[in-house]
């Protein structure tokens, strides 16, 4: 399961964070992917390190396809609903400052990254 969404980047004065990066000539919202794990008062979260092992999949061939594109992963100690079933990732696509277009186009960036992780684990 993939739980998409658009983070929200706003400083403290309202400023809002449109974070976009430049990919084959079109300007595409950058995704951040946020993997939680199982420590301290976070606990019954079995497939944890599986889910960061998929995570860093994607996140290194994004990398490798795509520079830049991906920001940081987030990893911490939480579920972010991460628990409920094995495989399960939230990524964040951009932030509510971009556009249309651009998230569409991370979408199409990413099921293309989607693509060549899953071919590489058949």
């Amino acid at each position: 399961i993939l739980d998409l969404h658009r983070d929200a980047i706003t400083s403290d004065n309202g400023t809002k964070t449109k974070p976009t990066v430049t990919i084959n000539g079109k300007k595409a919202a950058q995704l951040m992917i946020v993997s939680g794990c199982e420590s301290g008062s976070v606990t019954n979260y079995p497939d944890w390190i599986y889910n960061l092992r998929f995570a860093l999949q994607i996140q290194k061939t994004c990398s490798d396809l795509y520079p830049s594109l991906a920001r940081p992963l987030m990893f911490a100690s939480r579920h972010y609903n991460q628990d409920i079933t094995h495989g399960t990732l939230l990524i964040e696509m951009g932030s509510e400052a971009n556009t249309h277009n651009e998230v569409v186009y991370t979408a199409e960036l990413l099921s293309d990254v989607l693509v060549r992780v899953f071919n590489s684990n058949a």
